[in-house]
């Protein structure tokens, strides 16, 4: 009886003719229009522009840094300068994905 009553719980959100795994999804999430379900994201510009800005820079100049700068000034028992560029880069992105967390709010 209780697998009748969930079959016929799970017809009625996806309606006659919907798939089973979409009718699923559907009354397990809710129900969205065909518009809403057929709309794509925006895609963030802005976003993708820092964040390719920051792969260049953070990533690909690492190297190029570490050859720029003295070797005397980073001693063995500290970090280097790609390091620093790691940490750098480790703590930037973060902050870039919370701008989009908030752009969407």
């Amino acid at each position: 009886m209780e697998a009748t009553r969930r079959r016929q719980h799970l017809g009625a959100a996806g309606g006659p003719g919907a798939q089973l795994g979409a009718s699923f999804l559907q009354a397990r999430h809710g129900s969205v229009s065909a518009d809403e379900a057929a709309r794509t994201a925006p895609f963030h510009l802005d976003l993708w522009f820092y964040f390719t800005l920051q792969n260049w820079v953070l990533d690909f100049g690492r190297p190029i840094a570490m050859l720029v700068f003295p070797l005397e000034w980073f001693p063995l028992n500290k970090p280097s300068v790609g390091d620093y560029f790691h940490m750098a880069y480790n703590v930037i992105t973060p902050f870039l994905l919370l701008k989009r967390l908030l752009y969407c709010l």
